[in-house]
């Protein structure tokens, strides 16, 4: 099912869509690649934790709609996007607890203050973490904290025994420091989501770390 919403010309529409708006800004994009980025994680943390094809499937399509609703501006995205998903959402035969449970994922993605589905913990994880250089545009007048996201090559997600590990690997001008500093959410949801699915979190720098 997941596939058919990845080939659906209106929500590829949207995605594309948004990619352009965030061009020429210092935003990081949500379009389609991180749209991509975030599908991948959310099925990793279900699957290798467990959990059935189905959920997976619901997971992977919360993590692709999540932030469609940007299209219609950055402000209280996550409510928009969880309101346009309802109407893609509305098109096949999801249950009705399905179909909440993708819903209330989306809306609270952004704050992660309700988390109440195996869903949503993983798509919480799977958007924070995504912060590398990937979403940003290398532009002449970036500021010291989107210059620091350019030194940030990759962020490798491990799911195994109970434990949930991001590595941030940054080239030797990155500043841990200074990400931590400017991306608090980043490092304070994914751990409230992990602890919902029963697991300890864990963040390297390098390799290094707790």
């Amino acid at each position: 099912m997941y596939e058919k919403y990845l080939n659906d010309g209106d929500i590829a529409k949207i995605l594309d869509g948004i990619n352009e708006m965030h061009r020429g800004e210092i935003v990081s994009c949500h379009g389609r690649g991180h749209a991509m980025r975030v599908v991948a994680a959310t099925e990793q943390v279900l699957s290798e934790l467990g959990y059935d094809a189905r959920t997976v499937e619901m997971g992977k399509i919360a993590a692709l709609l999540h932030d469609i609703g940007i299209i219609a501006g950055r402000r209280k995205h996550a409510k928009k996007s969880a309101a346009l998903a309802k109407i893609f959402l509305s098109r096949d035969d999801f249950s009705p607890n399905e179909k909440s449970s993708i819903v209330q994922a989306i809306d609270d993605h952004s704050d992660g203050k309700k988390i109440c589905s195996a869903i949503g913990a993983a798509l919480v994880i799977a958007d924070k973490i995504d912060i590398s250089r990937n979403r940003i545009f290398d532009l002449p007048n970036l500021d010291a904290v989107h210059k620091n996201l350019l030194e940030l090559e990759d962020v490798v997600l491990s799911v195994s025994d109970k434990i949930i590990s991001v590595n941030y690997i940054g080239t030797p001008n990155f500043s841990p420091e200074l990400l931590i500093r400017d991306f608090k959410k980043v490092f304070k949801l994914p751990r409230r989501a992990a602890k919902f699915l029963g697991c300890k979190w864990r963040v390297h720098f390098n390799g290094l770390g707790d």
